[in-house]
C-alpha cells in the first residue's frame, strides 16, 4: 500500500491512469473506493491521485482536532511527494470543502476545481444534521450508522432498487470497517462543522464546476448556487434524478460532466 509521511501522519494514496493529473478527495468517513464507479472513465483521460483523508480508510488517525485546511495541506503534501506541480482537483461533500481550502492555499497550482455535493459555509441546517451524526456515532454500531445515513445520501428511487455494483461497494466497505474509529469520525465531523470558506472564495479566479444532485437533501442546490455566486469563474450543473452521493447513484452522468468540463480547461492553456 503506497503511503507517505505528511507531518506526523502516514497517509494512504493511490494513482491510476494517464494524462493531466486529477486529485480526488472523498467526503466524511469515506475513502478512495468511493470513487470506484467513476474511476475507470476518469482514468482513461487523466492521471488520478486518490487520497484517504486523515482519520479514514488506510490513513492514520489524528492525535488532535483539526480543520478542513489541515486536510487540504495533507492532500497537497501527497501531490508534493509525487512531484506534481499543477493539477485539477475534485472533491465530494467534505472533500469539496477540502478542495476549497487547498485551492485557497495554492491557487496558482490548481488548474480547475470541481465541487460535488458540497457547501461553502456550515449553516444552522448542516450543523443540526451533521452534529446529529456525531451523536449517533456514539450510540449506533457502525453498520447501523451507515444504514441511518443512507436516506441522506441517496434518493428514494435508489433505495428501492439499489444497483448491484453499489450493494457490492457497500458490502466491501462494511468488511473493511465502516469507521476508522468513533473518535476519528467525530474529528472529521468537527472539521465539517467548522468549515467556512464562503467569504474568501471570491479571491479565486480558478475555473470551477459545481455539481449538485437534483434531489440532494443534505446539500441541496441552494448550496451550489451560493458557491457559484461566490466564485467568479464558476458554473453550476444539476445532476438529474440524483441525490447527495451522485457519484454512486448516477456515476455516468457525473463522469461525463466532469470530463467535459476538464477538456475545456486544459492545464497548458
Amino acid at each position: 500500500m503506497p503511503r507517505v509521511r505528511i507531518g506526523s501522519l502516514d497517509l494512504f494514496f493511490e494513482t491510476d491512469g494517464a494524462g493531466e493529473p486529477l486529485l480526488l478527495l472523498m467526503g466524511l468517513g469515506g475513502e478512495h473506493h468511493g470513487w470506484d464507479l467513476v474511476r475507470r472513465d476518469l482514468a482513461r483521460r487523466h492521471r488520478l491521485v486518490l487520497v484517504d483523508n486523515r482519520d479514514a480508510g488506510a490513513s492514520d488517525e489524528a492525535a488532535a482536532p483539526y480543520v478542513t485546511a489541515d486536510m487540504a495541506a495533507d492532500a497537497l503534501g501527497v501531490m508534493d511527494h509525487l512531484g506534481i506541480e499543477r493539477f485539477h482537483v475534485a472533491g465530494a461533500s467534505m472533500g469539496g470543502a477540502i478542495a476549497q481550502q487547498l485551492t485557497l492555499q495554492v491557487p496558482t497550482r490548481v488548474a480547475t476545481m470541481t465541487l460535488i455535493s458540497t457547501w461553502g459555509r456550515t449553516d444552522a441546517f448542516l450543523r443540526a444534521v451533521i452534529g446529529g451524526w456525531r451523536r449517533m456515532a456514539e450510540r449506533l454500531a457502525p453498520e447501523e450508522l451507515l444504514a441511518a445515513l443512507s436516506p441522506w445520501a441517496f434518493t428514494h428511487r435508489f433505495l428501492e432498487e439499489p444497483p448491484a455494483e453499489v450493494v457490492a461497494l457497500q458490502a466491501a466497505f462494511r468488511e473493511r470497517g465502516v469507521l476508522r474509529s468513533v473518535p476519528a469520525y467525530q474529528r472529521q465531523v468537527d472539521a465539517c462543522l467548522a468549515h467556512d470558506a464562503l467569504g474568501i472564495l471570491p479571491i479565486l479566479r480558478t475555473p470551477t464546476l459545481v455539481l449538485v444532485g437534483e434531489d440532494d437533501i443534505l446539500t441541496p442546490p441552494r448550496y451550489g448556487r451560493m458557491l457559484a455566486a461566490a466564485l467568479p469563474r464558476a458554473e453550476v450543473m444539476v445532476v438529474p434524478a440524483s441525490g447527495h452521493a451522485c457519484f454512486l447513484e448516477t456515476p455516468k452522468l457525473v463522469s461525463e460532466r466532469l470530463l467535459r468540463f476538464l477538456s475545456r480547461h486544459p492545464i497548458g492553456a
